[in-house]
């Protein structure tokens, strides 16, 4: 069994020992479920394919190879949206966003112990396309089938240090002190995602980052 307490401390020990600051209120966070092996490789695959289209690729081939390899159930109500326009039609914001699945691939690639490590003071590392499907090339999603996803016990530990990293990068970017090489904007990111793993009743689009 976990215990919620004893994580807590351990997670507030690791941002101190990085020079970080917590938030001693901050409460413990309550049990959780994983989510199906399924439906995170399902959400690995489609965060690889919706990135390709931040780096150009035509959403209209995207759509096809998601469509091809039955990943439609997978799609959230935005992601939809946004396979029914073509590159033009993007915003800005709307492609900064898939840009950023790069951060939340990233972090199921850990959940699914296809990386080691998920460092939270360092971005993605310049391989992670090799363990991908290259869209380009037509590859399957069956690299991410040899997934197999971490214990619970793991997991509960990563979420709850990113939450109380979530606190320290956002108190920063408040009250206007640096938090190094903890980026907030990665620590989101990869909070969500850990978050919708441990959380299946969360749709893509409305996972709670409540601090």
């Amino acid at each position: 069994m976990v215990d919620p307490q004893q994580v807590k401390a351990d997670s507030e020990r690791t941002i101190l020992n990085a020079g970080g600051r917590i938030c001693d209120w901050l409460p413990y966070l309550d049990d959780r479920t994983i989510r199906p092996q399924g439906e995170i490789v399902g959400r690995a695959l489609v965060l690889n394919a919706m990135l390709q289209i931040a780096f150009q690729a035509p959403t209209a081939i995207i759509k096809g190879w998601i469509t091809a390899h039955d990943l439609v159930k997978h799609l959230s109500r935005k992601e939809r949206e946004l396979l029914q326009k073509d590159n033009s039609q993007l915003t800005d914001q709307e492609t900064a966003d898939l840009y950023w699945y790069i951060e939340a691939l990233w972090t199921l690639l850990w959940v699914g112990q296809l990386i080691d490590d998920l460092a939270f003071d360092q971005p993605v590392e310049d391989y992670m396309a090799t363990l991908c499907p290259d869209l380009q090339d037509q590859e399957d999603g069956s690299k991410f089938q040899t997934m197999q996803i971490r214990s619970y016990d793991e997991l509960f530990h990563m979420l709850d240090l990113h939450v109380r990293l979530h606190w320290w990068t956002r108190d920063g970017q408040l009250n206007g002190y640096p938090t190094g090489n903890v980026s907030i904007d990665i620590i989101m990111e990869r909070r969500k995602t850990l978050e919708w793993v441990l959380a299946p009743e969360y749709d893509w689009d409305n996972v709670s980052l409540n601090t």
